[in-house]
């Protein structure tokens, strides 16, 4: 389940590439936080860091590292995590009833 809790809409690329901090999204339609499961989200940003600092280290000092390096591989980290997301791998906590 990868929706909004609040509006049921889905969660969108632009939410997760506009926040500072993986661990907390906001829904594009509504506004609303999003809670996420803080061992699935833990463990799949840990991978995913894992798999680009080591991209990002092997390739240091190379001509052009911050356009032809370091920009892919973020806005490729970007993407893996919402693949994660909408795969259902980073669960998403359902909305607490009030």
């Amino acid at each position: 389940m990868s929706k909004c809790g609040k509006c049921d809409s889905d969660i969108s690329f632009m939410s997760v590439l506009n926040t500072p901090n993986p661990f907390k999204l906001k829904c594009g339609n509504c506004k609303a936080p999003i809670s996420l499961s803080l061992v699935s989200a833990g463990i799949v940003a840990g991978i995913i860091l894992a798999v680009i600092s080591t991209i990002l280290i092997y390739f240091y000092g190379s001509e052009g590292y911050w356009i032809k390096v370091v920009l892919p591989t973020v806005l490729a980290a970007e993407g893996l995590y919402f693949a994660a997301i909408r795969m259902g791998l980073v669960k998403v906590k359902p909305e607490k009833a009030a």
